[in-house]
């Protein structure tokens, strides 16, 4: 890895700094410009304690944007040894595809497979276009959630893909990726084949091929995890981030409307793959699939909560993040017991990004095709009867 190997990059101003990999997300906090939104939403009264968590934890999303930018900007920019750089470089490392059931264990075997992928992927479509990191919320003592597009005709040509990516931190650098995503974002061929592979830099074929959900034996990702603890043994939530994973997960396995509800603030964005309507084959960027304001939120669970594969008896599988934000994975249960790769419950995951303990966004990511034809068409049908549509 040469020079580059304790070393990444980040722009500021225009100008590109190269900092040490282990201090660089921890410079430049002094000179935070911190949204007006966020300081004055501190009422007059409010004391310095409580002023100082509000600027603390805008100094988390500040870190965490500035990592993860840097990461997916390596990647896009096929600078192989920047990317690796922010790996922490052990063999208990890990990478994960949780929809198409894929593993990489070890920095070695990580390193090998992204290097091999990057390479590819920049020989057939050149520096700045593949992948688009647009969200990431999280603490970097702990972990966190990024959401990026890898773009059309990366790895399919019908469409690109939405992934949020659960991360596990140690010492401010990636122990554990995984990533979730919904296939039917993708045009039936790349789903169920026959997959036209014109034009694509890496082709990875159809994702359901012939219809039938992918399948494959225990373990499957992401695997035996545990709760609050990372794969390196380092704390993977704050405990902050921990009570309130647990208390609002809680809440959506009871299926109790008014206690889910009370975790939003008012204007709070809500973002599910189970809103969209229409077809397969829709848009990037979490196009069609979003609502905003709690009493929307709360008409979507009015109808759908008792069918919602993240809430009735559903199971709380790994927590990330600290006071400013971060999420959870989960394991479907109840109806959706025999769904999922291994046919003991669907995985996804669930970003969160809070102010003041609420959540003002919150964002899921599964795989909708691992769900029955009924169990997906009945909730879409609920939602439009209820008007729940994309804002």
């Amino acid at each position: 890895m040469g020079g580059h190997s304790s070393q990444s990059s980040l722009t500021k101003g225009g100008k590109v700094e190269k900092l040490h990999r282990r201090s660089f997300i921890f410079c430049g906090v002094a000179a935070v410009a911190l949204p007006a939104s966020i300081l004055t939403g501190a009422p007059a009264s409010a004391s310095p304690s409580s002023t100082d968590s509000l600027v603390f934890d805008q100094v988390q999303r500040e870190q965490v944007w500035a990592f993860f930018r840097s990461f997916y900007g390596d990647k896009d920019n096929v600078d192989v040894p920047g990317f690796l750089a922010h790996f922490a470089q052990s063999s208990q490392d890990k990478y994960q595809d949780a929809v198409l059931n894929i593993t990489f264990t070890g920095y070695d075997e990580i390193a090998s497979n992204f290097t091999s992928f990057l390479n590819t992927l920049g020989g057939k479509l050149g520096q700045g276009q593949f992948s688009k990191i647009f969200r990431a919320t999280g603490d970097m003592r702990y972990g966190a959630i990024a959401e990026y597009v890898d773009l059309k005709n990366t790895f399919y040509g019908t469409n690109g893909i939405t992934i949020q990516t659960v991360f596990d931190l140690d010492g401010g650098l990636i122990a554990r990726d995984t990533d979730y995503w919904d296939s039917r974002e993708l045009g039936e061929s790349d789903i169920i084949g026959p997959a036209d592979t014109t034009g694509v830099a890496l082709p990875l074929g159809a994702v359901h091929p012939g219809g039938v959900p992918l399948s494959g034996p225990p373990p499957v990702p992401p695997g035996n995890v545990e709760l609050t603890t990372g794969v390196t043994g380092r704390p993977s939530a704050s405990d902050e981030m921990i009570a309130l994973a647990k208390e609002f997960h809680d809440a959506l396995s009871r299926g109790s409307v008014r206690d889910i509800a009370d975790f939003f603030t008012e204007d709070a964005l809500y973002v599910n793959p189970l809103i969209h309507q229409g077809p397969v084959n829709y848009g990037n960027f979490d196009q069609g699939i979003q609502i905003r304001g709690r009493s929307l939120i709360v008409d979507l669970l009015k109808a759908t909560v008792d069918a919602l594969p993240d809430c009735r008896r559903s199971s709380l599988v790994h927590i990330v993040g600290g006071p400013a934000g971060g999420g959870f994975e989960w394991k479907a249960g109840g109806v959706y017991a025999k769904t999922g790769i291994d046919r003991t419950g669907l995985v996804g995951c669930t970003a969160l990004d809070l102010f003041r303990g609420r959540i003002y966004r919150m964002s899921l990511k599964f795989d909708t095709f691992q769900m029955s034809p009924s169990q997906y068409e009945d909730i879409r049908t609920a939602l439009a009867d209820a008007g729940v549509v994309d804002q």
